[in-house]
């Protein structure tokens, strides 16, 4: 027995003598987990997938302007006071889909004349957003009259004018189908003078367009022009 102790007290001996040497801090190896034969190894988390971002809500497509027959009887009346079959101030001609100069300019003396008619007072609306025709006074017979033969390559034609000297400007078309349009004010960002207007038509359909120009605070003789385009970057 007391041989057994001595060889313990030296095995002591060698591992305080080591434990110095390494620092005064004992190295403690892993020791090894235990595990059954029986128990399969636990698998590596598998990563959460990231989550997949909902589409963008597609803005809704604006409401299509449905006429009711009010509104066609009223653009029938208009045509009682307006004549679009009379002879134009302007003049006009056939116009086909492709025409240059691109804008096609034309000039006329905007506003109602000496015996105006106020737009507003024949209570039609745009065929197309369904606003009511404000303050505009036009002469009875149009300024122009435009027959235009359409196509594929351009799916816009736009009217628009322009006044020489600033005044407030009015358009009034009757389109093809005796449906009729009318803008004061153009309303679009980055255009330029506000108070000019214009009327777009999207694969605008092949007919006659009759078109009047007004004022609407009632003068006349405001010299001006009409332009004619297929091209969206020609505006006012």
């Amino acid at each position: 027995m007391k041989h057994s102790i001595t060889a313990l007290s030296s095995v002591s001996l060698v591992a305080l003598a080591l434990a110095a040497c390494g620092g005064g801090q004992a190295q403690t190896q892993p020791q090894p987990q235990p595990s059954s034969g029986n128990t399969a190894a636990t698998p590596a988390a598998t990563p959460e997938p990231a989550a997949t971002p909902e589409p963008a809500a597609t803005p809704a497509a604006p409401v299509a302007f449905s006429p009711t027959e009010a509104h066609i009887a009223a653009w029938r009346a208009a045509a009682g006071t307006l004549n679009f079959n009379a002879r134009a101030n302007f003049g006009g001609g056939a116009l086909r889909t492709g025409f240059t100069p691109d804008p096609w300019p034309f000039p006329l003396t905007a506003g109602g004349g000496r015996n105006p008619v106020d737009v507003a007072s024949l209570n039609i609306v745009d065929a197309q957003s369904g606003d009511p025709c404000t303050r505009a006074n036009v002469t009875r017979a149009p300024d122009f009259h435009f027959t235009f033969e359409a196509g594929t390559t351009f799916p816009l034609l736009r009217f628009y004018v322009v006044t020489e000297n600033g005044s407030d400007a009015t358009l009034l078309i009757n389109q093809p189908n005796t449906q009729w349009r009318c803008n004061d004010d153009h309303h679009r960002e980055g255009w330029g003078n506000p108070l000019m207007p214009a009327i777009d038509f999207h694969s605008p359909a092949p007919g006659r367009y009759d078109i009047w120009v007004g004022t609407f605070d009632g003068s006349s003789n405001n010299r001006a022009r009409l332009f004619v385009t297929e091209v969206d970057s020609n505006h006012p």
